[in-house]
């Protein structure tokens, strides 16, 4: 089932060069009511569960950090490596947490890994889609978000990408992780403890598809089953000034987000390739 089966007044759907299905909203309502048609659909006929990932811009591919700018087995290869020795440096910092989402958690923060990054709230998604990303720095550290301006913006809209995860099925030994054929799916708000307040506040989640015994798969379009477009300046409207959807509420400060200043303190200098612990500016 497909957005471009559902009929809303005054709303269109279209299908892009790509093959991707687009889909006009112009009101919350038009928002809200095709999000809950993909998430009903695919969940009760097709078993998966839809989550949300805001863009200012539509891309081919959906390609996770550590993968992006690679096409060959090898360098994937090299990838995981790098991000695996990363992760070893944080084992003070995350001993409250499973070593399965260490990974996905890390990602949170600021490396490069393996998962993207998907929320369970369509305000965040929306928010994240109105403001644009900044960052400065060796590996690009220092980083603050910019809300976009209408009358200056090179698209004028806001994107939501609906993304399903087949991963349903619960690991009763490893809480907040699900499995699924194609799919595995991290809940940080199970995994991690909320000394963690960053993915708590922003509802994350975090997706990836599995892979053989040659490689994991560098681009997760094929999970997208639909997205929503809204004109920029309708969604900013939607989003106000409330103080819930802010920098500084949905990336908390390290002295309210705990796990976040004790990541900070391991002192991890990061690289290009492999991310860093982000400072973000709020």
């Amino acid at each position: 089932m497909s957005l471009n089966k559902l009929n809303i007044r005054g709303t269109k759907s279209v299908t892009n060069p790509h093959g991707q299905v687009i889909f006009h909203a112009r009101d919350t309502h038009a928002l809200i009511q095709a999000a809950g048609y993909l998430k009903h659909v695919r969940g009760s006929k097709n078993s998966e569960l839809v989550y949300f990932r805001g863009e200012s811009k539509l891309y081919p591919a959906l390609t996770p950090t550590a993968f992006r700018g690679m096409s060959t087995q090898r360098a994937e290869s090299s990838a995981i490596g790098r991000i695996n020795t990363a992760i070893g440096q944080f084992a003070r910092p995350l001993k409250s947490t499973g070593s399965y989402a260490h990974e996905a958690l890390l990602q949170h923060y600021g490396l490069k890994t393996t998962w993207i990054d998907l929320v369970d709230n369509i305000w965040v998604a929306l928010w994240f889609a109105c403001h644009t990303a900044r960052s400065v720095g060796p590996c690009s550290e220092y980083m603050h978000f910019e809300r976009r301006v209408p009358r200056t913006d090179s698209t004028g809209k806001a994107y939501v990408l609906l993304i399903a995860a087949d991963a349903v099925a619960p690991d009763k030994t490893r809480p907040g992780l699900y499995s699924g054929s194609n799919t595995e799916l991290v809940d940080l708000r199970i995994a991690a403890p909320s000394v963690f307040l960053r993915p708590h506040a922003q509802h994350g989640l975090l997706m990836r598809r599995k892979g053989d015994t040659i490689g994991r798969p560098i681009d997760y379009s094929s999970q997208v089953r639909g997205i929503l477009e809204i004109d920029l300046e309708d969604a900013l409207e939607w989003l106000g000034n409330s103080t819930a959807l802010s920098t500084h509420s949905l990336f908390p400060p390290p002295s309210y987000d705990n796990g976040y200043g004790n990541l900070l303190t391991v002192g991890f200098q990061g690289a290009k390739n492999v991310g860093c612990i982000s400072h973000i500016g709020a």
